[in-house]
């Protein structure tokens, strides 16, 4: 049998930072808002036979194993310890976003592989399970200086609210019906370009833990999410006046934090800001990845304004309401 684990990406729309680790150590809790975007990895996994003298590992590069010890890839021969039980397999990755590219892409791997995994043991893991086991091995064992919104974000599905305390403990938060569809019908006109630039994740946000500033910042930025999450008005343009209010703000503090932007992202921001719009920010840690827009113009005239100023591959930034699912074949 091939089993097929299935990740979308996320989009981190308010809070992001605030969930990270050592600053919910100092400052009692975070908070995120986002959703899960409808892009995906995927990872195919087939069991060999007994008899097989070694696994196949198929990603950007390609590997053979006879112990999981001699695994060069660091996630994978991670998780693959976690089930000695499993014998060898024929692993293929695929996904739309490569690495550094701000959409939770290590996250979204991991939650595809042991979706896949689980499905070949028939383990009935829930999504939310399957995001801690992938909170525990990002930042657990790797050390890896990330937060924990985007393992929830991609496996849950849909648009979602958190808060993040001490120990790694995650709480879903209520989102009022009305800001809920409001938010679905803004989610249906975001874009996202790409700057064409990857970074390494880890050191951006290890650098932004270096500086003592950050503190602050994260701490303005999650007040942000907080006074959004908890508003309560029915009133649907009021509800996304305060949305693009609070995106808009949020955008301004962190894109003066310590490597978030840089001289060539400076001026692809500003050319797309020719383009009429409530917002533009940079998906994740920064330094790189996907320009997430929301315009004034319809679809069609945001696509001839966009190729006119030179911008290619350019895609809708749609929503996924499955979240972390597997197929069998």
């Amino acid at each position: 049998m091939i089993y097929i684990g299935k990740s979308p990406y996320r989009i981190s729309l308010l809070g992001g930072g605030s969930d990270l680790d050592w600053f919910i150590e100092k400052e009692e809790y975070g908070l995120s808002l986002g959703y899960s975007l409808d892009k995906y990895s995927y990872s195919v996994l087939n069991r060999l036979p007994e008899f097989a003298k070694y696994g196949i590992l198929n990603y950007s590069a390609k590997e053979t194993y006879k112990h999981t010890s001699e695994i060069t890839h660091p996630l994978i021969k991670s998780v693959l310890e976690k089930f000695p039980d499993l014998g060898f397999i024929e692993l293929s990755t695929f996904g739309f976003a490569s690495g550094g590219s701000g959409l939770g892409g290590s996250s979204a791997f991991l939650l595809s592989l042991i979706s896949a995994i689980n499905a070949s043991n028939n383990n009935g893991e829930t999504p939310e399970s399957v995001a801690k086991q992938v909170c525990d091995i990002e930042i657990d064992e790797l050390s890896k200086p990330i937060g924990r919104q985007d393992q929830y974000l991609s496996a849950l599905g849909g648009v979602n609210a958190f808060s993040f305390m001490k120990k790694g403990e995650v709480k879903t938060l209520e989102i009022d019906p009305n800001k809920l569809n409001m938010l679905k019908r803004v989610i249906d006109n975001l874009f996202l370009i790409p700057s064409h630039k990857t970074r390494p994740a880890d050191k951006v946000l290890m650098r932004l833990k270096e500086d003592p500033k950050s503190i602050e910042s994260f701490k303005q930025i999650r007040e942000i999410a907080k006074d959004f999450i908890s508003l309560k008005d029915s009133r649907d343009y009021i509800l996304e006046e305060n949305f693009h209010e609070s995106m808009r703000n949020s955008w301004e503090i962190k894109k003066q934090m310590t490597n978030v932007m840089n001289e060539s992202l400076i001026d692809q921001y500003n050319n797309i800001k020719k383009i009429p719009h409530n917002w533009i920010r940079l998906i994740g840690a920064g330094s790189g990845g996907y320009f997430l827009i929301s315009p004034k113009v319809e679809t069609s005239s945001f696509e001839n304004q966009s190729k006119e100023l030179g911008f290619r591959n350019f895609s809708k930034a749609s929503l996924s309401n499955t979240g972390l699912t597997h197929s069998i074949f």
